[in-house]
């Protein structure tokens, strides 16, 4: 059997079903998005996917162009920016850098939703900022989502995926209100926590994890994630518990409920191992620093 002539064809047979399989899923995200009633909306969540995935392909060009024009000494940052996957978590910082300032803007507005209602079951001709960001949000999930897709044989994260998938049917739907304003203001915060993650990703992949950086950047991670995406949710999902009476009219909204304890779940999944991986960085870090205690000191 010739094994050089097969692989040839198993690449191409590989790049058909990506393409088949992003298709298909690009095709229920755009129908999705057209069931939106809000023009503004669709438009916005269109726009700012496609705005990801061209500064995605900028990000790529750009990386290729400098790396024609430099020297090896300072060619290693645009060899990383070739990196798909550098790509991508430099798009999710821009995303939660965003989303993150959004969540403060959400939060201002608590004390305008009179009656209380209003923060469960929104005014859809009342201007707020939650739609806005969540339309930023579920658009960047479009992007990302469609990124896991096409990578799907080297990125195996299902537990990601499984985030994308619920969020995106949930946004969608508290969109078509708009719904749950009052707790996309938490949900939001949420992003504070990924630019750390995506930096100890560039330590660990730099060879830096025995660095003072990569330790403290996993302290500022786990710190993050946990007040946001533990601690915060938790308060989060005990208001919208409390609140029943407030929005138990809309059915939907019984879905998306049990989506946010689904995503709950998930967070305390991600927290354990966060929390596991965060002490083993410390023990290694202790270990590095009594061997360098023990070594004597020659004259």
């Amino acid at each position: 059997m010739d094994v050089k002539g097969q692989q040839p064809k198993r690449q191409q047979e590989q790049q058909q079903q990506q393409i088949a399989e992003s298709a298909a899923v690009a095709t229920i995200l755009v129908y999705v998005t057209s069931l939106q009633h809000d023009p503004s909306c669709r438009t916005l969540i269109a726009a700012t996917t496609t705005g990801y995935a061209t500064l995605y392909v900028l990000l790529g060009h750009v990386a290729k162009q400098q790396l024609l024009c430099s020297n090896d000494s300072d060619s290693s940052s645009w060899t990383f920016l070739l990196s798909p996957e550098a790509k991508s978590r430099f798009l999710s910082t821009v995303n939660a850098v965003v989303l993150t300032m959004g969540s403060l803007l959400c939060f201002t507005e608590w004390q305008t939703y009179q009656p209380e209602v209003e923060g469960w079951i929104g005014n859809s001709n009342k201007k707020t900022y939650p739609p806005l960001f969540a339309a930023i949000f579920v658009a960047f999930l479009h992007f990302d989502l469609l990124w896991m897709v096409w990578h799907r044989h080297v990125y195996k994260d299902v537990s990601a995926l499984i985030h994308h998938v619920l969020f995106v049917g949930m946004t969608h739907f508290v969109l078509s209100g708009p719904y749950f304003l009052k707790p996309f203001a938490w949900l939001s915060l949420t992003e504070l926590s990924t630019p750390f993650l995506n930096l100890r990703w560039y330590y660990a992949i730099a060879g830096q994890k025995s660095s003072n950086g990569y330790l403290y950047t996993s302290l500022a991670f786990a710190g993050t994630f946990l007040a946001t995406r533990v601690v915060g949710y938790s308060l989060g999902l005990w208001d919208v518990l409390r609140s029943y009476q407030q929005w138990r009219s809309i059915r939907g909204l019984h879905a998306v409920t049990l989506g946010l304890m689904m995503g709950y779940l998930l967070n305390l999944f991600w927290a354990v191992k966060i929390v596991h991986a965060v002490r083993r960085v410390r023990q290694t870090k202790k270990n590095n620093s009594n061997k360098r205690d023990k070594i004597p000191n020659e004259d």
